[in-house]
């Protein structure tokens, strides 16, 4: 069952709650899933990486390839309920 899903420092966090054999299964695909999502764009999908904005030390992270890291640092675009707006 689905405890609790959000985004913390770039990368998406899944916690599960599982009885049984299921526990080992499900903790694999929750630990694939999470190491995926610091490697996949926000914005497009793309492979990417965990930045903040114009590559400045401390601040928000997001995981962004470099065109939409360079439209993210810009002001260019954002996310929204989780819809990608133009701004």
């Amino acid at each position: 069952m689905l405890t609790s899903l959000k985004e913390k420092l770039g990368g998406l966090r899944v916690q599960v709650e599982a009885e049984g054999a299921d526990r080992s299964a499900l903790r694999a695909v929750v630990a694939a899933v999470e190491a995926e999502s610091v490697r996949t764009c926000e914005f497009c999908g793309a492979p990417g990486g965990v930045r903040t904005r114009n590559d400045e030390p401390g601040g928000w992270r997001m995981t962004a390839c470099t065109a939409c890291h360079h439209r993210w640092s810009a002001h260019q675009i954002m996310i929204v309920r989780g819809v990608v707006r133009e701004r």
